[in-house]
């Protein structure tokens, strides 16, 4: 109920902004879209500063929509929500030993030989610390903030209400499948044990990957773990983001073992870590790995789901329109023979979603105009609502991934072949 009753507030706030702002324009004469007054920078920070507060599942939802390729939500809420990626309010200490306490025991601090209480990353569901276990082995202990499982499910209805009755999501459209999912995956990652079981089956995977040698993946600690604590080595690392900026030249290895990566994680292990989230990794200068973090949110495919998304990039590949049409109708993206308004926008962009994968040799992405002209033909679909369409999760997940790697491999220029490893693993 409190909860409920912070997010009103903040609805409460958003329509006074509205009111304010709408008079001030009227006192010049001028009569503003309703959109132009919700969507302004106050009402968006104030958004992202409630959820990053919130934590837990109404944080994951602003994580989610940050995450969308913008056909769906206005960009200046996907861009002000991208930062819910990293910000998170941490547990003060009395709340820290409480949890401690409820699944270690009193006795937590002999489970370890020792334990930093300043956390080295907090995200949407939990924090993490440092420690050593008693054989001497450096460990990196994640720990999930009290109420997280609890509050899933109001926690996204409430949001989601918010976020209607804001404007920042259209009344006509049908999110939910989308949201049922959203809870499934959360509920999965609030359990570390499942995350823990799903890290030593990924692993067991890794052995067959042929740049398996370039990979740096931790050990899972069950031992130690409950469902509210997941122990795993520390490996260490620095961030994507500091690694290939000082180191530019690094760029085209990295991005080019993170496609081939998940071309073997759809194709041969039908499990794909879906959060595109450049924090899920960090880079070894010391043996030049990369370092595989979080995999709360892997996902599993069935082998007929994967041979039908299969037969569709394939078809987008090969600019094979009549193909793509039919492998999308299989797929779900909409019904057969039925009048879809905005099928010929999802084939566009589905067919420039594929240009690296038909491009002969290394495909320039730093170079390349593919996202302006993908989220330019997006927009024809954002600007009427009645066209907006969800494809189904399965597929957005991967889209997500997808366009993850296609923005970090943008933002960091970098020119890989793509066409060639994709060929192999279809």
């Amino acid at each position: 109920m409190s909860r409920m009753a912070r997010l009103g507030g903040l609805a409460g706030r958003i329509a006074g902004n509205v009111l304010a702002d709408g008079g001030r324009h009227l006192a010049r004469g001028k009569r503003p879209a309703i959109n132009d007054l919700l969507l302004t920078p106050r009402n968006l920070t104030q958004v992202a500063d409630k959820l990053a507060t919130m934590r837990g599942a109404a944080m994951k939802v602003g994580q989610l929509i940050s995450m969308d390729a913008g056909t769906l939500l206005p960009r200046e809420l996907a861009g002000i929500l991208d930062r819910l990626r990293q910000d998170a309010v941490i547990m003060p200490s009395a709340q820290l030993v409480s949890v401690l306490e409820d699944n270690w025991g009193e006795q937590w601090d002999q489970k370890l030989a020792r334990f930093s209480f300043e956390p080295i990353a907090a995200a949407s569901i939990g924090q993490v610390h440092q420690g050593l276990s008693h054989d001497g082995d450096p460990l990196a202990i994640k720990i999930q903030y009290p109420g997280v499982r609890e509050s899933i499910d109001s926690d996204i209805a409430n949001v989601c209400s918010l976020l209607r009755i804001a404007g920042l999501l259209p009344r006509s459209q049908d999110i939910e499948p989308l949201i049922e999912e959203a809870k499934q995956q959360l509920k999965q990652e609030a359990d570390y044990l499942h995350e823990g079981a799903q890290l030593q089956h990924y692993r067991n995977h890794l052995a067959g990957f042929g740049r398996r040698e370039e990979l740096a993946i931790p050990r899972f600690y069950p031992a130690l773990s409950t469902d509210r604590i997941l122990v795993m080595e520390y490996l260490e690392g620095r961030s994507l983001e500091q690694v290939l900026t000082a180191q530019p030249q690094l760029a085209n290895r990295v991005v080019s073992l993170l496609m081939e990566l998940f071309f073997a994680e759809l194709f041969d292990f039908h499990a794909v870590q879906t959060d595109p989230n450049p924090a899920n990794y960090l880079y070894s200068t010391a043996d030049e790995r990369l370092v595989l973090l979080d995999f709360g949110a892997v996902r599993h495919f069935s082998p007929e789901f994967v041979s039908r998304y299969g037969a569709a990039l394939s078809a987008a590949a090969d600019h094979d329109r009549q193909g793509l049409t039919h492998a999308l109708e299989v797929l779900g993206f909409f019904r057969r023979g039925d009048e879809v308004a905005n099928r010929d926008v999802i084939l566009d962009i589905f067919l420039m979603a594929a240009e690296p994968l038909r491009q002969g040799g290394a495909y320039n992405f730093g170079g390349s105009d593919l996202a302006r002209r993908i989220h330019s033909r997006g927009m024809s679909v954002s600007r009427d609502p009645e066209a907006w369409h969800t494809p189904p999760p399965d597929v957005l997940f991967l889209h997500r991934k997808m366009a993850g790697l296609y923005l970090l491999a943008a933002r960091f220029g970098a020119v890989i072949d793509v066409a060639t490893p994709f060929r192999q693993y279809l």
